[in-house]
Order: structure tokens, then C-alpha cells, then sequence
């Protein structure tokens, strides 16, 4: 089973992060901030969604494959998500 799931940078998360919005401002601190703490809690969101449709134990799963996208060093992310 293959699930893909996004965030979206919220009016909050906007506010918080205002270089966000402002054309060829240095952001990629604050959009490395954001996806390091958005991330890990996407992940848990859709690993509990697809075992929950798999209907079986938990203690059945043998592998987990963890990908991103985003260009972050998520070290240790599949590890916080098992």
C-alpha cells in the first residue's frame, strides 16, 4: 500500500514564519524548521490510517520504508515513527 500525504503551511505557520512570504528572503531556516517538526507527525498520521485499513496487528509488520521529499536530513524519523 502506497500513501502519499502533504501539509499545507497554515495561516499560523505563515505568521510564525513571515520570510516565508516575502519574495527571495533567506527562508530555508524556517521551512527546515517547520517540516522537521511537521514531518514525524505526517508520518504517524498515515502509517496509523494505513494499519488501521489493514486490519491486522501491528506486531505483523516486518519492513517500513520511510520517504521524503523535502530535502531535509530526517535521520532517525523512520525510528521515531516505529
Amino acid at each position: 500500500m502506497i500513501r502519499k500525504h502533504h501539509f499545507v503551511l497554515t495561516e499560523n505557520l505563515l505568521n510564525k514564519n513571515a520570510s516565508i512570504r516575502i519574495y527571495a528572503s533567506p527562508s530555508l531556516d524556517a521551512r527546515r524548521q517547520i517540516a522537521s517538526a511537521e514531518l514525524p507527525k505526517l508520518a504517524m498520521e498515515a502509517a496509523s490510517k494505513a494499519i488501521q485499513e489493514w486490519g491486522q496487528p501491528k506486531s505483523q509488520i516486518t519492513h517500513l520504508i520511510f520517504s521524503t521529499l523535502s530535502d531535509l536530513d530526517m535521520l532517525g524519523a523512520d525510528f521515531h515513527l516505529t
